[in-house]
């Protein structure tokens, strides 16, 4: 290599190095500050408070304001509050209460609790429970009239424990449980008796969410107090909390003033359109009639989460202690999943919460007494998640299980709440969900015996397994009926036109003397048909049992039509030669008004 030029390289690196080793210099400087000044800034950092998700308390307002601009589209009205340590942090309302008037939500606009109204019953439980008045497990029949309950399977008593479990295995009734019109209500000893469900489960075997359940352990506060329920809420709650913004009488008369303001809200679906019969009475009120304000709803919160011990629900703390503390664990597991009524949920942090809906309206309270933090989102949307789901998880973190599930494959499964008796079995039976694997994994808990699952749990439900010879037999029934009124048109349409075409070419229309049978079997299918879909249709429009009863009836007239028919079809045949056509012809009709009754029969259309 020339000297010259190997020189001159030499200087070029060594220049390159000078500098790189200044940068290296200035680096390792720089970390030093950094380093050196680490420590004041994390401790100032940790000494932030946060909400569970970690989200910074004194950022929280606006990160809810995002939020809710982020789903404003779907949005009706939507009510937050947010408390930390007895004091609120947030306190606003977004939206419409009445998007057709242009009436804006504010922090005084009412909203219907639904079933978080249940949080009251089982507080009230408990105070009286602290009074000596109530056991935890003594059986509930010792507190009621002799023979109340008349339609119990098992000999296995139901305590007040098992209320607040909903593992007492009642039945699921939908009929009778709202009304239209607060003139048909009852007092909630009368509503018990005459919606008593049928018991199907041994008691403690399955948790099925329970409206029957709960009121029946608001009747035995009333029995104990004797107080009407929603006297003795506003006396023993309302008051000592200062909630003038809520009532629990089933048709608010006791605040007159709550009752103007929701006749000021309206309620709306999840695309925000308007629910025209979203004002219903629920006969069981309990266990979802509470409406109020969110502010309000925070009061309550507040008070389970006493700052300094101060209590203002109970005389002693250890009550409340119990109350807030595990009573339930998942089968086979230490993992909880109710405290007294109140269920547990694993966000990043462990919380108790509850969730309700009504016709128009949905909740959600959750509170974390370990850090004293609460949340209430009250919405004017049915069945809403953006909000009672999505904004939760937003301030609490995500809520998920992962469970190790042996069986190969999933399958249908049938939530334990659940109808199994009445034409109302039919909307249990067509919420079936099939469910693989891995969706099961995600279930808080499965319980599985000898490579088959027996049951998957979320906090609020059990779900059963269905087996597939009853899902054969669901999806047959509906082929069958599809079948049925296929058979029905035909033979009417194909009478008509023969009719016209007879009429028409002014011939004389042959007749076998069964026709008229035959005409009338099948414009009674038809009728059977249209008769089903109004009764429905009424029964989705919380028309009571009394007014339903005589679709019931008709049902079961057109069974006994169909017999008739049958049998005299069969003398018939026996007896006179029809034509093949003719014979096809009504033993065709014959076949429908069989499967036809089969359906009613099957599906209990008839009670």
């Amino acid at each position: 290599m020339n000297k010259k030029f190997e020189g001159e390289w030499l200087i070029k690196i060594n220049r390159r190095y000078y500098y790189v080793n200044k940068v290296i210099a200035c680096v390792l400087i720089l970390a030093f500050i950094i380093t050196t000044c680490a420590v004041p800034v994390n401790a100032e950092v940790e000494n932030v408070e946060t909400t569970p998700s970690r989200i910074a308390l004194s950022s929280l307002e606006e990160t809810i304001d995002s939020y809710v601009a982020t789903n404003q589209k779907n949005t009706a009205a939507v009510s937050v509050v947010a408390i930390k340590n007895g004091e609120t942090i947030v306190n606003k309302a977004y939206g419409y209460a009445d998007i057709e008037q242009q009436r804006k939500a504010d922090t005084s606009t009412v909203f219907e609790w639904g079933s978080t109204s249940k949080l009251l019953v089982w507080t009230s439980v408990m105070q009286l429970v602290e009074q000596g008045k109530l056991d935890l497990d003594t059986d509930i029949q010792d507190y009621l009239p002799e023979g109340f309950l008349k339609n119990l399977e098992y000999d296995a008593p139901i305590t007040l424990m098992n209320l607040m479990h909903h593992n007492a295995g009642w039945e699921d009734r939908l009929i009778d449980l709202w009304y239209s019109s607060e003139s048909d209500i009852v007092e909630l000893g009368e509503a018990l008796q005459k919606f008593e469900p049928r018991q199907i489960d041994k008691p403690v075997s399955v948790v099925a969410y329970s409206n029957y359940g709960t009121a029946m352990a608001a009747y035995i506060v009333e029995l104990q107090s004797g107080q009407p329920f929603y006297k003795y809420v506003n006396e023993h709650i309302f008051k000592p909390l200062n909630m003038k913004d809520t009532s629990i009488h089933p048709s608010q008369y006791d605040n007159l003033n709550v009752l103007k303001r929701r006749n000021e809200i309206q309620g709306y679906t999840t695309n925000l359109k308007l629910i025209s019969k979203n004002r219903a009475y629920i006969s069981l009120y309990p266990a979802g009639g509470a409406m109020g304000t969110a502010e309000d709803a925070a009061r309550f919160l507040a008070a389970l989460m006493p700052v300094d011990r101060s209590n203002l629900l109970f005389a002693n703390n250890d009550t409340l202690d119990e109350m807030l503390s595990t009573s339930l664990y998942y089968d086979g597991t230490s993992t909880p999943r109710i405290a007294h009524g109140f269920f547990e949920v694993e966000y990043w942090v462990p919380a108790l919460e509850h969730a309700g809906s009504t016709a128009g309206f949905s909740s959600k309270f959750v509170f974390d007494p370990e850090s004293n933090f609460g949340l209430v989102v009250m919405t004017n949307q049915s069945n809403e998640m953006a909000y009672n789901v999505g904004l939760v998880q937003k301030v609490y973190g995500s809520s998920f299980s992962t469970n190790s599930v042996e069986s190969e494959s999933g399958g249908y499964y049938l939530p334990a709440r659940r109808v199994v008796s009445g034409f109302t079995k039919a909307y249990s039976m067509l919420s079936l969900q099939k469910y693989t694997t891995f969706e099961l994994s995600n279930f808080a808990n499965v319980v599985e015996s000898n490579g088959a699952i027996e049951k998957a749990s979320i906090p609020y439900n059990d779900f059963l397994p269905v087996s597939n010879l009853t899902i054969n037999l669901i999806k047959a029934s509906f082929i069958a009926l599809a079948i049925a009124i296929l058979l029905s048109l035909r033979a009417i349409i194909g009478y008509f036109i023969r009719l016209s075409k007879y009429k028409l070419n002014n011939w004389e229309r042959p007749g076998t003397g069964f026709d008229k049978y035959h005409i009338v079997i099948n414009i009674a299918s038809l009728a059977f048909i249209l008769n089903t879909i109004l009764l429905f249709m009424r029964a989705l429009g919380f028309s009571p049992y009394s007014s339903l009863r005589i679709h019931l009836i008709l049902n079961l007239v057109y069974v006994i039509l169909a017999v008739v028919y049958l049998v005299l079809l069969f003398y018939k045949l026996l007896k006179r030669s029809y034509s093949k056509k003719q014979k096809a012809v009504y033993i065709m009709s014959g076949m429908s008004a069989f499967l036809f009754a089969a359906f009613i029969m099957g599906w209990d259309l008839y009670f």
